[in-house]
């Protein structure tokens, strides 16, 4: 009689731990709420841009009547803005690739080499790497321009 009675708690339990547990099959079943919030053109002006211009300009120069000025980092500050703009860029790659952004099969190949540089660059920026983002900044002109060319938005 007790082991029936507590085969009957036991089972009782178990069907009520069951019916407050969140269920795995609940959590995959649901599509992740990926949204794009401005069309493309307003990303690449506000988001991709500003990023890969920072990469940019650590091989820049301005001369002005003082002279020439060297673009590149000198001071942590200058470094602590490039890793931001970096992993700004690496994290804006995941962007590039929700639904209703991604345009195509092609697409994502582009953006996988973007998103590598990106990578490429974010550790640099954190090793104080001048040599190997100025290698990327180089690679980036022609990442964005065959990806541009192909979808004729040069």
């Amino acid at each position: 009689m007790k082991s029936r009675f507590f085969a009957k708690v036991i089972a009782a339990a178990v069907i009520t731990f069951a019916a407050v547990s969140p269920s795995i099959s609940d959590d995959a079943a649901g599509a992740p709420p990926y949204k794009a919030y401005v069309d493309m053109k307003t990303f690449m002006e506000h988001v991709l841009s500003p990023s890969a211009a920072v990469i940019w300009r650590v091989n820049g120069v301005i001369i002005d009547a003082k002279g020439e000025h060297d673009l590149s980092p000198k001071t942590d500050d200058d470094w602590e803005q490039i890793v931001s703009g970096t992993a700004t860029l690496a994290e804006a790659t995941n962007a590039l690739m929700i639904p209703g952004r991604a345009r195509d099969a092609s697409w994502n190949p582009y953006v996988k080499k973007l998103a590598d540089a990106a990578d490429k660059a974010y550790r640099a920026a954190e090793e104080h790497d001048l040599k190997s983002i100025s290698e990327v900044s180089d690679q980036l002109d022609g990442i964005c321009a065959a990806c541009h060319r192909h979808y004729g938005l040069e």
